[in-house]
């Protein structure tokens, strides 16, 4: 499936150059401090003139902050994936993301947050660059799942209007889903340049990129072992050899634990079976 299919539920790209980072690390408080005073103009801006700059000062400033928020994260991915390759324990896709993000973005009131994720969806709309690209294309498992379940911010459901506490709830929890979908694009990201010479590239991508379904729907190894030999060209080979073996491929090469134990009895349908189909179609386009 083409980035295309989702397009839909994306504002219109924006001509204006995509705000980059000054450098990596953690925001300082003047940093915070910015964000808030943008955030501020906004609500107090005099007129259409005032209310236009403030609206791109705010953009630039929350555009800013989520990407160093990105290269945390990734950096954070990155100490875990040496962790493992010294033989260590590491667990990964373990909400990270949204917990972090919650620091980064300090609390926000109804519409200030509701302001920050149209700017974060404005900035995904700059693909050719490689930070907004990767927001881009982890809002896409979140649009899959959003027409399943019809609980995001998607196609026909917007938002209310941005002062609304019901409105705010609902955009809350779209970029809680959306950081770990993050998280779990991330991840992959990682993985790839730690393990260049995998034996199963496309197996462990999706096992990386379908984890926040197994998660959230609390799949078994012998779940994920059915979708994966039923989606992908799995077969029985390395690591669809057993649920046993998945469970522990999957725990000592990519940091990934199963919360639920092994079962014989399989789910039918499996929660989220859909989602993952469509996700799987999507997969070559993460590159």
């Amino acid at each position: 499936m083409k980035a295309v299919g989702f397009r839909s539920s994306l504002p219109p790209r924006s001509a204006q150059t995509s705000p980059r980072p000054q450098g990596p690390g953690r925001p300082s408080t003047r940093t915070g401090r910015l964000r808030s005073s943008a955030s501020r103009s906004l609500s107090n801006g005099a007129d259409g003139i005032s209310t236009e700059v403030s609206n791109r000062a705010l953009f630039q400033v929350n555009s800013v902050v989520g990407q160093v928020w990105l290269m945390q994260l990734r950096k954070r991915i990155d100490a875990s994936y040496a962790r493992l390759g010294c033989g260590r324990a590491a667990t990964l896709q373990t909400g990270y993301a949204w917990r972090s993000f919650s620091t980064f973005f300090e609390p926000l009131s109804a519409i200030e947050i509701v302001r920050l994720f149209e700017n974060l969806l404005q900035f995904a709309n700059f693909e050719d660059y490689p930070p907004a690209r990767s927001f881009f294309l982890a809002y896409a498992p979140l649009a899959f799942e959003h027409d399943l379940y019809g609980e995001y911010i998607g196609p026909v459901v917007w938002s209310p209007p941005s002062g609304s506490r019901k409105g705010a709830r609902r955009v809350r929890r779209t970029l809680q889903r959306w950081c770990e979908w993050m998280e779990a694009l991330t991840h992959f990201q990682v993985h790839r340049e730690w393990r260049a010479a995998s034996v199963c590239p496309e197996v462990e991508k999706a096992v990386i990129l379908l984890w926040p379904l197994v998660k959230r729907h609390n799949w078994s190894s012998a779940e994920l072992l059915t979708t994966l030999r039923s989606l992908t060209a799995c077969g029985e080979r390395f690591p669809c050899q057993s649920q046993e073996q998945l469970a522990s491929f999957c725990q000592g090469s990519l940091g990934l634990r199963f919360q639920q134990p092994n079962l014989d009895c399989l789910r039918t349908p499996l929660p989220a079976e859909a989602v993952a189909s469509r996700l799987i179609k999507f997969l070559p386009t993460v590159a």
